[in-house]
């Protein structure tokens, strides 16, 4: 789903569960929910990666990485 600036996003069954771990007040996550973050930005990361947009800087290929780090 690409999300333009200044568009509301529009929650689903798809995407509903990745929001809920960014949630206010989520802050105690269990194991499983981590590994949930992880596994979406590691799909986020391959995704940029093989598709490479124009916007895709590379302080947003640094940004990405270092979040994955954090969370492993």
């Amino acid at each position: 789903m690409l999300i333009a600036r200044g568009q509301p996003v529009i929650r689903t069954p798809q995407n509903s569960s990745a929001s809920s771990l960014f949630a206010p007040g989520n802050e105690h996550k269990t194991a499983s929910d981590r590994a949930s973050l992880v596994e979406l930005l590691s799909e986020l990361s391959d995704l940029l990666e093989d598709y490479s947009p124009v916007w895709y800087t590379q302080e947003h290929q640094r940004s990405l990485k270092s979040a994955l780090r954090a969370w492993l």
